[in-house]
């Protein structure tokens, strides 16, 4: 029986191979509402929000959308249901592997917190147990993220972001670093958050620190220094971190959530 995990392992190859030309905005959008059904927060038996909402939640049109569905369906992970929409037949139970809600930023505090101590650790095997392989699939990364920020593509960075972790994770080849890492939320579709919050207004300057942060990790794993990966790791999480700290005027973060690590 094909599950989840088995069938984007099969697929990882070839969607590498897709995206070294410019990617569709459907595809990039199938990969998002993918990765939302196989870790949880679209479980099976969840009715998929409405095309309307999606379109605003990714900032592309509703064809866009329906495109991405169509992919979805084509592949048995959803399904159109008379007077409930789009259903998902395919995927993590609820509460199986859901990864835990984040509703406040104290909550994304604690999410960073984790990431630091996971992914650095996955920076520092990375850098020791890479191979040829790994450091062109990061530069690919890159490279599409490089072409984001010329074009003005911020809709497309944190996906593009969230490719990078999952390279750097890949270039371990432990799996289960892989699975954790997949497993932790990216916040797609949480602009909302970020954005609307905080502010845009320093966005492209943001952006290109962010990504000048994964070619710094990227280089430390190439000359294999798992200390300098580390180093540059924890620092560009907790930049992550404390700009929400700065910024955050939602919720007063608690005390646990919000302490820096000495």
């Amino acid at each position: 029986m094909t599950t989840l995990g088995s069938a984007r392992t099969a697929g990882d190859t070839s969607a590498v191979r897709t995206v070294r030309s410019p990617r569709k905005l459907a595809d990039i959008v199938y990969e998002q509402l993918f990765r939302l059904i196989a870790r949880g927060e679209f479980p099976k038996g969840c009715k998929l929000p409405p095309e309307g909402q999606l379109s605003t939640r990714f900032g592309v049109s509703r064809p866009v959308i329906r495109d991405a569905l169509g992919r979805l369906k084509d592949e048995g992970f959803v399904r159109s249901q008379r007077g409930s929409g789009n259903v998902v037949v395919r995927g993590e139970a609820p509460g199986i592997a859901a990864y835990p809600a984040i509703r406040t930023v104290s909550d994304l505090l604690r999410s960073y917190e984790f990431r630091i101590t996971v992914e650095t650790a996955t920076a520092a095997m990375a850098a020791e147990r890479r191979e040829p392989s790994d450091l062109a699939d990061l530069e690919r990364t890159l490279d599409r993220a490089a072409a984001a920020l010329d074009n003005v593509g911020y809709h497309l960075l944190a996906d593009l972001n969230f490719d990078f972790h999952r390279a750097v994770a890949r270039a371990t080849h432990n799996p289960f670093y892989l699975k954790t890492v997949e497993m932790i939320p990216n916040f797609i579709g949480a602009e909302r958050l970020d954005l609307t919050t905080f502010g845009d207004r320093d966005l492209p300057e943001r952006a290109r620190r962010i990504h000048d942060e994964h070619m710094a990790i990227f280089a430390a794993i190439r000359r294999r220094e798992p200390e300098q990966a580390v180093s540059c790791m924890e620092g560009h999480i907790a930049a992550a971190r404390d700009f929400v700290i700065e910024r955050q005027e939602i919720a007063t973060p608690d005390p646990v959530a919000g302490r820096k690590r000495s």
